[in-house]
């Protein structure tokens, strides 16, 4: 059955590290972002123009996907905007972080059951658990993005399982400067930069796992720890 993994947020840092590993390990990818990127060239990725925060825009990709391939493998939901406090951000990340899930897990929710077994992945955050005095805003929509894991979980049992994966830093913004660079590694136990190989390896650990569903893994090198370490 050609039945595709589809990614969002695919054509950089994480996403795209993501989707080339899927792609290299055999899977059909779909990588759903607002541009494309020459990075992303693979035999086995598809890259499929999109602005996930338009509903005009996630009718196409509906549409490709059911009208292409036979069912889906999984969707991972990795889109996401960092943006600052104010109303008009706030409203563009519910937008993606919320509304686009939530329209494409139940869009695409009988294509996915067309197969035995199916994975709904949302990348959250940890901050989506802890929240965040300097980004309310994304860390209210990541929050809503993880308590739709169990909501979806339960509606889709047992054919999909539906899990959250809620990272700490993975990769440090290019223009960060040295100090920034040790002072954000020292929020954690594993104070160490980790690049993408925490998530591809949650991924895979989801798309392997045969009893995980409406659960969350967390990949924070233990920043949790080094807080109440902190208050302690």
């Amino acid at each position: 059955m050609n039945s595709p993994i589809l990614v969002t947020g695919a054509s950089q840092r994480v996403g795209l590290a993501l989707a080339l590993n899927l792609a290299q390990a055999g899977h059909t990818v779909v990588s759903a972002s607002r541009s494309k990127n020459p990075e992303a060239a693979h035999p086995n990725i598809i890259q499929f123009q999109a602005d996930l925060c338009r509903e005009d825009d996630r009718l196409a990709l509906i549409e490709h996907l059911q009208s292409n391939y036979d069912g889906l493998r999984a969707i991972i939901h990795n889109a996401s905007l960092w943006l600052d406090d104010d109303l008009t951000n706030l409203n563009t990340m519910f937008k993606l972080h919320v509304e686009a899930p939530y329209h494409l897990n139940l869009a695409l929710g009988e294509h996915l059951h067309k197969l035995d077994k199916a994975d709904i992945i949302h990348i959250c955050d940890e901050t989506s658990s802890r929240g965040s005095k300097s980004h309310i805003g994304y860390a209210a929509t990541k929050a809503a993005l993880q308590n739709m894991v169990l909501s979806f979980a339960e509606k889709y049992a047992p054919v999909v399982r539906v899990n959250a994966i809620l990272p700490g830093l993975l990769i440090l913004k290019e223009n960060s400067d040295e100090a920034y660079r040790q002072q954000t590694l020292k929020k954690a136990l594993l104070e160490f930069e980790p690049g993408a190989q925490p998530l591809i390896e949650a991924v895979q650990f989801l798309l392997e796992s045969q009893y995980s569903t409406g659960s969350n893994v967390v990949i924070n090198g233990g920043r949790h720890l080094k807080n109440r370490i902190a208050v302690d």
